[in-house]
């Protein structure tokens, strides 16, 4: 399977990203938003729907490792899920309660406050 990838049907984009055990969270976080970025710019308003995997990055308890449940839990859910319709990621399924915001920026700046 790859990576990532961006699928279009008549249901919405599909956005895929797989984290791999290599990767920490200003990669991941980077990688996905662009799969956003990418795909409003390639199919306007259309909804998208992020699909998340994540290789290793485990903790000795057998949970995420701090950087990948802070990827899940405040980059995707907490920031990302605005420009998105649903989210599925190893923790959880969530959808956009309001409209998907399309007014995607064209940068990501990452800020300390997720690396706590």
């Amino acid at each position: 399977m790859p990576r990532k990838a961006i699928k279009y049907d008549e249901s919405g984009v599909a956005l895929y990203h797989c984290v791999d055990e290599n990767e920490g969270f200003n990669e991941a976080a980077q990688a996905i938003f662009e799969l956003v970025m990418d795909a409003q710019n390639k199919f306007p308003g259309k909804k998208r729907h992020l699909y998340l995997d994540i290789e290793e990055h485990r903790n000795g308890a057998g949970g995420f490792d701090n950087e990948m449940f802070e990827l899940q839990k405040d980059f995707v859910l907490g920031f990302l899920l605005q420009f998105v319709t649903e989210v599925n990621t190893p923790l959880y399924h969530a959808k956009n309660d309001n409209h998907q915001n399309n007014d995607v920026p064209q940068e990501l700046h990452i800020q300390d406050q997720y690396l706590n």
